[in-house]
């Protein structure tokens, strides 16, 4: 997990042989920079929602989109990792949504954690008339099906986190591995190309 603080840090390292730029480019500028690219990325978006039962959900709450999660064969069934942590809604409703990457429009079904089993031995239940169903347990979550058969290698995926802007320096961006790069190298870019102060 990073920080705006680290990829700024980052940023500044790679920088570091530019002294006009140094000069003129001030530590939240790029941290600004690292929220814009951030939420380019993770195609973030308000969470708009109203909960029954009186649930509320966090304010600034926003949706996080992650294209390619890797999946693994897992007893019988398949798995794969949460790319970053939701937040912690009613349900599980921090995994907003999963599904093939290839077929978004068919969101698989969640099931409350632990229920997967009581359900599969009944006659009716326990196929999901055919669906494709998957619980969150821990960072991890665990499809009804192996998915690697079908063949399919990756998930698509929706969380609702915090607005970026809310977040710390120090707080855990929801960023994934590959993610953080692209971030780095994005506002690298485009503080390295600000004009020269003869050309303004």
């Amino acid at each position: 997990m990073t920080t705006k603080y680290k990829i700024a840090e980052q940023v500044i390292r790679l920088l570091d042989g530019n002294q006009d730029i140094n000069t003129r480019v001030h530590l939240n500028d790029i941290k600004l920079l690292i929220e814009q690219a951030c939420n380019q990325i993770l195609k973030a978006d308000y969470f708009q929602t109203s909960l029954p039962e009186g649930d509320v959900v966090p304010n600034n709450a926003m949706i996080f989109t992650y294209d390619n999660v890797p999946v693994t064969s897992y007893k019988g069934k398949s798995k794969c990792s949460l790319p970053a942590f939701p937040i912690n809604l009613p349900r599980n409703l921090g995994v907003l949504h999963v599904s093939k990457t290839d077929a978004i429009d068919e969101p698989f079904i969640p099931i409350p954690a632990s229920l997967y089993g009581v359900v599969k031995p009944q006659a009716l239940l326990g196929d999901l008339s055919g669906l494709i169903g998957y619980e969150v347990v821990g960072r991890d979550v665990i499809v009804t099906k192996d998915l690697t058969t079908i063949p399919i290698s990756n998930v698509f995926m929706r969380l609702v986190g915090v607005d970026l802007a809310q977040l710390t320096d120090y707080d855990p961006l929801p960023l994934s591995s590959d993610m953080e790069l692209t971030v780095v190298t994005q506002v690298y870019n485009m503080v390295s190309n600000l004009p020269d102060k003869k050309e303004q």
